[in-house]
């Protein structure tokens, strides 16, 4: 009981120190989406862009008054996983080594950033922690948690259009890093069950696993504590079944509210938006026009310079002919038109994408005010309270940025940590240590993350700075976990 005491008011204090910037701000940090996912839920409509979970995961937490609750919540879901993943790979962890490092995270990283942001960008991280646990320990965490962990990742998957592609990604590698890990390192799967700890612990933490109970693999108990649970059947639902009930509940949403039962209905307008200003779309364009009858052709000689302003101004080429859903059904034949005609053009453009994104992630990204995307829905739907204490914030007042000290700490620490987790992967791997997935999943999301991001929208920074905190977590973990005896 004081042990499970000890772990709440760790994630309570791990959850507090991550809130720093909202307080700082004097209000949650707003992005211009923030004003859809507020809305939707509130007026019940589904946007052609954004999927509506954020939205409904936001409603019951600001109930139209305030929107504090929202980004508490983030701060403990994300205090709540760090730990998860210490006591995974750091069983007996002290908790003030926890919440030490969680205070080095929130000053180092941009971590508390998107903690603190109206957003679901918090979850693209997180959802690479989430995977990581049910793909590669199991084992070493309890039933129920499994669950509240496959529905976590569910909806973490569901609030996002780019975290689908991200999931099935790392999903694959995760996949073949536990099948060969489970035929290289068969002893993984049979570490103690720890009565003290709650978890699979090193043998040198807790009571001797019983010479006959190693043998068989059958758990004992002793006064109700299982000493061993029964190997693992490699568990593969735990991989599948977040994606699945994912794409399950967007499909069924989008069928209710726009008629189709698909994944993202009007999701190929931000590739075609990508494919145009890449080039290959735009010179498609204008050899099919006017002839195609496509809804673009009569605005050739309107479209702006950057595509952001070809997506959302109000007098962009897309509104102007009819917007995203009309435009939606001419958007797979130019790309697959483009593709065709020029698809060594389109290759470069991704590849040069992707590498823009994956070396684009200064901190500050997006930390202006939005009068025009967020403040009206502010003014309608909220009480005056909350209007003045919003108004009052630094960030509306055009005085929100980072320090330029902890930006140039941020860049620091995250290459520190991409740098220390290539370091740390062949000792991992020789040791057979159960960090090494872990590390390989931090390395390999950057870039995955950089091309799905690169290919759907223009590159920005703050994309991939929500998942460069990530290195250094993992890499300090794993670091401790390699550097324990046994």
């Amino acid at each position: 009981m004081a042990t499970e005491r000890r772990a709440v008011l760790s994630v309570l204090a791990a959850a507090a120190l991550l809130l720093w910037p909202a307080l700082w701000n004097g209000y949650p940090i707003v992005f211009a989406d923030t004003g859809t996912y507020l809305s939707q839920a509130l007026h019940l409509y589904a946007g052609w862009d954004r999927p509506v979970f954020y939205s409904l995961f936001m409603l019951p937490l600001h109930g139209a008054v305030t929107t504090w609750p929202v980004v508490a919540i983030q701060a403990l879901l994300t205090a709540w996983v760090l730990r998860l993943v210490c006591r995974v790979l750091l069983p007996g962890f002290p908790e003030r080594a926890y919440i030490a490092g969680v205070a080095g995270l929130s000053l180092c990283t941009w971590l508390p950033w998107i903690v603190c942001e109206l957003m679901p960008d918090v979850f693209t991280p997180l959802l690479v922690l989430v995977l990581c646990l049910l793909a590669l320990a199991p084992e070493r965490v309890s039933g129920r948690e499994q669950v509240v962990l496959v529905l976590l990742a569910a909806f973490m998957i569901a609030s996002q259009q780019s975290s689908l592609p991200l999931s099935c990604g790392l999903l694959v590698v995760l996949a073949l890093v536990r099948h060969f890990s489970s035929l290289s390192w068969p002893g993984l799967a049979r570490l103690p069950l720890c009565p003290r700890h709650g978890a699979a612990c090193p043998g040198h933490l807790c009571q001797p696993v019983p010479r006959q109970v190693a043998r068989t693999g059958r758990a004992r108990t002793n006064g109700g504590n299982a000493l061993l649970r029964p190997p693992s059947a490699r568990r593969w639902h735990l991989l599948v079944l977040p994606p699945a009930l994912a794409v399950l509940a967007l499909c069924v949403v989008n069928l209710g509210a726009h008629g189709r039962f698909a994944i993202s209905p009007f999701g190929n307008v931000f590739v075609l938006a990508r494919v145009i200003y890449d080039g290959p779309g735009m010179a498609m364009l204008q050899r099919a026009c006017p002839v195609a009858g496509w809804h673009l052709c009569p605005f050739l000689d309107r479209f702006p310079a950057r595509s952001d302003d070809f997506m959302w101004s109000p007098d962009s080429p897309l509104n102007l002919a009819g917007g995203a859903k009309a435009v939606s059904r001419d958007a797979d034949a130019i790309i697959a038109g483009a593709v065709a005609s020029d698809p060594a053009g389109v290759a470069r453009a991704a590849l040069s994408n992707m590498l823009e994104q994956l070396c684009r992630f200064d901190s500050g990204d997006g930390l202006g005010a939005w009068p025009d995307q967020v403040t009206p829905w502010i003014q309608r739907d909220f009480p005056q309270a909350e209007q003045a204490v919003y108004a009052a914030a630094l960030q509306q007042r055009g005085l929100l940025s980072v320090p330029p000290v902890l930006a140039k700490l941020h860049r620091v620490t995250a290459l520190g940590g991409v740098a220390a987790c290539g370091l740390l992967v062949p000792g991992a791997i020789r040791r057979r240590a159960a960090c090494a997935g872990f590390l390989i999943a931090a390395l390999i999301a950057l870039p995955l993350s950089a091309a799905i991001t690169g290919e759907l929208s223009t590159p920005h920074d703050r994309y991939q700075s929500r998942i460069m905190w990530l290195p250094p977590f993992i890499a300090a973990v794993s670091l401790a976990s390699l550097r324990r005896p046994g």
